[in-house]
């Protein structure tokens, strides 16, 4: 594969003289390309849509602080596939969390196959048990022994500067995702000077501009903007609205509606709310009780704006909103918002659901904003430090550890890690998307003292509304749905009486046989077999029957993620 390193100076020339749909991939470096410069962008962004072959990707590395805007921009003409988060050395904000969020969006041209190869980290282990640092919770039988898949966060590379420039690992790690015939991974440090004698036809990758590229002391000039810096062109905003107050005994507070969200939030006045968090539906087709989570592109962008609109009018002066979405919607909320509040962080979950693709999804997008610039209500002090990283987080460990002085911390960033999805049946409510108790605590403690006021305009079954409640807080919550709604007032009505929340144990059928024995018993026959057992070769060689298969996986490449493990190592 030819892969050419052009310069700043020559950047756009190699785009323009290269032919249309004539690359395999493109990686653009925006920090060395005058990222304050928009209409620039624009246009070298335009010039690599045009190079890319069907099927091509473009790499766009960046802050968190502009790159909404062009992914938006990017939407319009390719196909996102993924904002990958990039954990990066620690820069020490002057509002807000110390950020370590650098990124690099992907996209694809056309609809042919998404083609990157399979990539993964090396297992973690914990620095006092000795266990994985990833819990895999009774299936360590399906770890594969080369390491993890990666995702679209990724943790596990020395943590350098990928603001001002890409470093050498994250671009090696690219590298490595991409499948294209006969790539070889050691051009990765061949700078080649671009000259008009290239051959469109031999040009298979474009990474650029290479003065980006780390170990390159021009990078270090060529540094875009400082980290503590607003969206470029973006002043501070003067907001004027009617300075009303809710009187603390209103009636307005401390409620759960059951309605259209916008039309109640136009029912309160201007500047009423010390912290507005939002977890809209996410427009993935998910199985609501009512509502229809299956809108247009446009349709559902119109939507959230306008809710947004009337949280940024009813957020008071010191106050903060936070809006959680996956990351192609977060970036159409961040290039809204940008021009009403001010831009915090970019916090992203590190929450990997059910595993699934060559690149997992892990980043779903906390946007955190607010409506003056430095003087909002920010208790960093108070949760501003975890468990370090090297330990696990499992209770048996956690106990133990602490018992025994082993208490080593590290200061919370924009990347939360340490708070997973709910994946216990017997902690979930009947709802699609319902959000962990500790994640909506942590936003509450971080932005609002005891007796302000939180907003919830999506609240589902009532995490905001009873955190709030827990904490000392006052509530607004809002959900179409009468059935969860319904839920909400009765858990709040039951902490109100007892104190804390009671939840009922959730009995599981019982099965004759365990999915991990009958796993493992595939894998023994794979071992036997030197390959992967078909449904005939079990029901001749296991003592179990076919049926307790199919009866227990929903296929039966299900049944054999051990087996393929044993084939693969």
């Amino acid at each position: 594969m030819h892969i050419i390193y052009p310069s700043v100076e020559d950047f756009v020339k190699v785009l323009r003289k290269s032919g249309s749909n004539s690359s395999n991939f493109i990686v653009v470096i925006t920090a060395a390309l005058k990222p304050n410069n928009k209409d620039e962008l624009r246009f070298c962004l335009s010039e690599c849509v045009r190079v890319l072959k069907n099927g091509g990707l473009l790499f766009v590395q960046g802050r968190p602080n502009y790159l909404p805007e062009l992914g938006v921009y990017l939407d319009q003409r390719l196909n996102f596939k993924y904002w990958i988060a990039i954990e990066s050395e620690i820069q020490y904000r002057v509002t807000g969390l110390p950020s370590v969020h650098a990124a690099v969006l992907l996209f694809a041209k056309g609809n042919e196959r998404f083609n990157v190869s399979r990539t993964r980290f090396p297992h973690q282990y914990c620095a006092f048990c000795g266990k994985t640092l990833k819990d895999w919770g009774g299936k360590a039988h399906l770890m594969h022994p080369d390491g993890y898949a990666v995702s679209d966060v990724w943790t596990s590379l020395p943590r350098l500067d990928n603001y001002a420039q890409v470093s050498i690992p994250v671009l090696d790690t690219i590298l490595r995702m991409l499948d294209f015939e006969s790539s070889k991974r050691e051009e990765v440090k061949i700078f080649e000077q671009f000259t008009t004698e290239n051959s469109d036809n031999r040009i298979h990758g474009i990474i650029g501009p290479r003065e980006g590229i780390g170990s390159n002391e021009i990078a270090k000039v060529v540094a875009e903007t400082s980290v503590h810096d607003w969206l470029p062109g973006f002043a501070e905003v003067s907001i004027k609205h009617n300075d009303i107050a809710i009187d603390k005994e209103d009636k307005k507070l401390n409620v759960v509606y059951c309605g259209d969200a916008l039309e109640i939030l136009k029912s309160y006045p201007d500047n009423s709310i010390d912290l507005a968090f939002a977890d809209p539906p996410y427009n993935l087709e998910k199985a609501y009780n009512i509502y229809n989570d299956e809108r247009s592109d446009e349709e559902y962008i119109k939507w959230c704006n306008s809710w947004l609109q009337e949280y940024v009018r009813i957020l008071k002066p010191s106050g903060s909103l936070y809006v959680l979405n996956i990351p192609r919607w977060a970036m159409y909320h961040a290039a809204f918002l940008n021009q009403q509040l001010h831009f915090q962080n970019w916090i992203v979950w590190d929450a990997l659901p059910e595993p699934r693709g060559k690149l997992m999804p892990a980043h779903y997008g906390l946007l955190f904003y607010t409506k003056h610039p430095t003087k909002f209500t920010f208790n960093y002090n108070k949760v501003g430090k975890l468990d370090a990283r090297y330990y696990c987080l499992r209770a048996s460990c956690i106990r133990k550890r602490k018992a025994m002085g082993a208490d080593d911390k590290e200061s919370l960033t924009d990347i939360w890690w340490d708070i997973h999805r709910i994946k216990h049946q017997r902690n979930r409510d009947y709802h699609p998307c319902q959000l962990p108790d500790a994640l909506m605590e942590r936003i509450i403690c971080l932005s609002t003292n005891e007796g302000d006021v939180v907003l919830d305009a999506f609240c589902g079954t009532g995490t905001t509304p009873i955190a709030a409640a827990k904490l000392g807080r006052r509530y607004v919550a809002i959900d179409i749905d009468e059935k969860y709604v319904r839920m909400t007032r009765e858990k709040i009505a039951e902490l109100e009486r007892r104190g804390y929340i009671e939840r009922g144990s959730v009995h599981k059928p019982q099965r004759k046989y365990t999915k991990k024995e009958l796993q493992l018993e595939l894998r023994d026959l794979a071992v036997k077999l030197g390959r992967l057992p078909t449904p005939e070769d079990v029901k001749k060689m296991s003592k179990y029957d076919l049926e307790a298969f199919f009866d227990t996986f929903p296929t039966w490449s299900k049944a054999l993620k051990a087996a393929k493990l044993e084939v693969q190592s």
